[in-house]
């Protein structure tokens, strides 16, 4: 069984990387199974006529897609954490109780990403 999962989230660094390290998880999952799938409708594939050409090739542009959604996710994820680290690492913009503060863009993305984590998994993220 695996650990659980966070919903209480801090706006702080070490908070945010947990969280940010949930969805990097999540991806992997979702793609490694999505590149499972794929390989196994490949292999076992029977085509007959063009009709099952078709069929199985939306199929796979929809699993394609899933792929392709992870990696975008896990490329803004990487952005974020980036960011972050820069800003601890420069000291510039702490505040008295020593969290960083993000940029609008950062917040919007972060925003995104708890949202689809709450409709995913169906629970509600308290944000400090």
């Amino acid at each position: 069984m695996g650990r659980p999962k966070k919903t209480k989230i801090n706006l702080n660094k070490n908070s945010l990387q947990e969280f940010m390290q949930e969805i990097y998880n999540d991806c992997v999952s979702v793609m490694n199974s999505a590149r499972k799938e794929l390989n196994e409708r490949k292999t076992r594939a029977e085509i007959e006529d063009i009709n099952d050409e078709s069929m199985i090739g939306k199929v796979n542009n929809d699993t394609l897609k899933i792929i392709e959604g992870t990696i975008d996710r896990k490329l803004a994820l990487a952005k974020l954490q980036s960011q972050i680290v820069d800003t601890d690492n420069k000291d510039t913009s702490t505040n008295d109780s020593g969290e960083s503060s993000l940029s609008d863009d950062d917040k919007n993305l972060l925003r995104d990403l708890f949202n689809e984590q709450k409709e995913k998994n169906n629970k509600d993220y308290d944000l400090d």
